[in-house]
């Protein structure tokens, strides 16, 4: 009991699943179920942005994430990833490129495609892509993804220090051709007013160009501490804890980031201990805390999204002006806000004893559980990662968009569990656990791909691309329920051996017996609607 209430598992809502192996599939609705999960893998698209998007040899991605924006017929799940500047692709690393340059002291925008398209040629369906952004507007283009401040000054990967000069023109992609303001067109940083603070600085950072350099002057600003997690913490000292990488939004025409700041202990009674970072165990652990920092303006703002977590309430009483009410953040990353996957994997690894919930079966240690496997950029498995995604939950009306993973058994391949957790503003944070009888024998994720594998048509295809030079990649493996049945969604990219721009080539559906592969989805669906409906089961 103590361990769960630890870990935030006390209000986690058990259900069964009423799971049957020959109930008649409700087609439309699992087309349905589909149109809202992600078919580009984080690595299949952070390959093909790097290949067609970073442009120049300074920009590069840290990583994709998946969100959801308002489009014009309801939400529309996204990938995004922010083009930021890598200092050691810098062709002539003079100090005046380093720090003083514009086009190498601040990233350049976002890249954003629909995480659930394509292209007829296999490519990502762009929103926004070039040098400087441009929206690709269509119908199904969010216009909140329109980018008018597309700087990023502060990101995710460690940059040195940059000296801003406001008289300097404003960049052509703000709109802006006259000087820029601190404060809104970067950050305000330490303005170079006197000696003495040049001096200073130029102690502090062991660098004597900030004394000489004819480009530093009484209006230039000093911006430092450029790296997220490096403000934040030096901001919050060590209240918090960050085991997750920030995520970006599009706000009002900006990049904002937004970090989950974790509270933790080792304190706390009876409870048993789980990393929640790598060699730091804890026996408590809250996310009770969502942080913005702005990319233009590096402003950081602490939003309170626990207010019960005893660390946090203790912490606000002790700093009272550093905490927000979740209220005042923007409703606009309102919007946005995730349950972290770090969060989700915690609670998971803590369910592998703990959902046994008497004192026979847990003492016993009959019923233990982990994480599956599953196949993605190769042939070695790798554990199987929560995805986000829009779908509807059995029993409720509407699509949410949900965070999800998946149980075996230990030792064994079929499916006992599936845990979800909802991140809309409204039921943020609300988990339930389905229990699947182990009797039904329901396949797990790596008996759905040995299934793939073995079927003759689509192993003969796999080895047909592969002996002709090619990679057979396939992405992450989609569990949804549909009806009183599962089903199972698996895209798979072919990527050159060298230098590989993936390509998004064919989609396989199953309902764990039967399986089917087509070009696209729809046609994936109804191909196994006709192997279903003129097929008994195997």
């Amino acid at each position: 009991r103590f361990t769960r209430m630890g870990f935030d598992l006390t209000d986690l809502e058990r259900r069964e699943f009423d799971y049957e192996r020959d109930a008649a599939v409700d087609w439309q609705a699992a087309a349905l179920q589909f149109e809202g999960l992600p078919v580009w893998s984080s690595q299949a698209l952070l390959t093909t942005y790097r290949q067609l998007e970073a442009r120049y040899p300074y920009y590069d991605f840290s990583g994709v994430t998946v969100d959801r924006y308002e489009g014009p017929d309801g939400l529309v799940p996204v990938a995004l990833a922010i083009r930021e500047v890598l200092p050691r692709g810098i062709q002539d690393p003079n100090w005046q490129n380093i720090h003083l340059r514009d086009d190498y002291i601040r990233g350049m925008g976002a890249v954003v495609s629909a995480a659930t398209a394509r292209t007829p040629e296999g490519r990502p369906m762009m929103f926004v892509s070039g040098i400087p952004p441009e929206f690709s507007a269509s119908d199904a283009a969010p216009e909140a993804l329109r980018l008018t401040r597309p700087n990023v000054y502060v990101g995710v990967r460690r940059q040195v220090y940059a000296v801003v000069n406001p008289g300097d023109p404003g960049d052509p992609a703000s709109g802006d051709g006259g000087a820029r303001q601190p404060g809104v067109d970067f950050p305000e940083g330490i303005q170079l007013d006197s000696p003495l603070k040049t001096l200073a600085l130029a102690w502090r950072f062991r660098d004597a160009h900030l004394l000489f350099a004819s480009e530093v002057n009484r209006t230039s600003r000093f911006v430092f501490r450029r790296d997220v997690l490096e403000r934040v913490g030096r901001i919050s000292g060590q209240l918090l804890r960050f085991p997750e990488v920030p995520y970006p939004v599009i706000h009002e025409g900006r990049i904002v980031w937004i970090l989950e700041g974790f509270t933790g202990t080792r304190s706390f009674p009876l409870s048993t201990l789980h990393d929640l970072e790598a060699g730091r165990p804890v026996r408590y652990a809250r996310n009770s805390v969502k942080i913005t920092i702005d990319g233009v303006t590096g402003e950081v703002a602490f939003y309170i999204v626990d207010d019960t977590d005893p660390l946090l309430r203790a912490y606000a009483q002790g700093f009272p002006t550093l905490f927000r009410p979740l209220g005042d953040m923007p409703e606009g990353l309102r919007d946005h806000i995730r349950y972290p996957r770090t969060m989700l994997g915690l609670q998971a690894r803590v369910l592998f004893q703990y959902h046994q919930e008497t004192a026979r079966l847990f003492h016993g240690q009959q019923d233990v559980w982990t994480l599956p496997t599953e196949l993605a950029q190769g042939t070695t498995p790798v554990p199987y990662q929560p995805e986000y995604g829009l779908y509807r939950l059995p029993g409720e009306e509407e699509r949410d968009f949900l965070l999800t993973s998946v149980f075996v058994p230990r030792g064994r391949q079929n499916l006992t569990a599936i845990l979800t957790v909802s991140s809309d503003p409204d039921r943020y944070g609300e988990l339930v656990l389905f229990d699947v009888p182990v009797e039904d024998q329901v396949p797990g994720p790596r008996q759905v791909e040995a299934l793939i594998e073995q079927d003759p048509v689509i192993s003969q295809q796999f080895s047909l691309w592969r002996t002709g030079g090619s990679q057979v990649w396939t992405g992450h493996l989609h569990l949804v329920p549909v009806g009183r049945t599962l089903l199972y969604m698996e895209p798979v990219f072919l990527a050159a051996e060298e230098d590989a721009i993936p390509e998004l080539r064919r989609f396989v559906v199953s309902d764990g017996y039967r399986v089917a592969m087509e070009e696209t989805l729809p046609q994936a669906i109804q191909a196994l609607a006709l192997i279903a409906d003129g097929a008994a089961p195997q």
